[in-house]
């Protein structure tokens, strides 16, 4: 598929995002995490390559993060096609614009709209999320191409849950956070 091409609530309606200014940016979907039992991991990678066959058919573009942390696989989960174009950010933290090149490399290309997806809800997503609207990025979160893992006091249906409440119309001035399901996702 690589080519040249460029609650309580409901959940916010379609989205239809512009894919000359719109990055699909794919946060840890890594064989290592995976396998240590992400909450409906294969539901989840299901609708990440499905946002990536609508991203890529559209011209949008595919940005890949991993977290260099992870052992013993930290490549992409093989579910997930990663074509010569698509960069892979490498990061450290929670954050992936932290000490990364993500934010130069999306400024670069002329990116606007952030479709986030992939793992750690609590940690990555959520954290990546609030920082790309602080620095002025629109944000897609997909509700439901987001895990992550059973803690202590929570399920990871619960936190999944939980931060797709809590992000839902996340603002930071012009710019917010808008939660909406992988089916109602399209690009233009």
């Amino acid at each position: 598929m690589c080519s040249s091409l460029r609650s309580d609530h409901r959940q916010e309606r379609a989205r239809t995002l512009e894919a000359a200014t719109s990055a699909l940016v794919i946060i840890d979907a890594q064989a290592g995490l995976i396998a240590e039992g992400a909450w409906e991991a294969d539901a989840i990678l299901g609708r990440i390559a499905l946002l990536l066959a609508r991203a890529r058919q559209r011209g949008a573009w595919v940005v890949f993060v991993t977290d260099r942390r992870v052992a013993p696989d930290g490549s992409v989960h093989h579910s997930l096609e990663v074509c010569p174009a698509d960069p892979i950010v490498s990061k450290s933290y929670s954050d992936s614009f932290l000490g990364t090149e993500l934010d130069e490399l999306l400024r670069a290309r002329g990116v606007r709209q952030l479709v986030v997806a992939g793992l750690q809800t609590d940690y990555c997503i959520d954290t990546t999320c609030r920082r790309a609207v602080s620095l002025g990025y629109d944000v897609v979160l997909v509700s439901d191409a987001h895990t992550t893992f059973d803690h202590e006091s929570l399920d990871a249906a619960r936190i999944v849950a939980h931060h797709n409440r809590i992000l839902r119309d996340f603002p930071a001035g012009s710019v917010r956070v808008q939660v909406i399901p992988a089916e109602d996702v399209a690009f233009a």
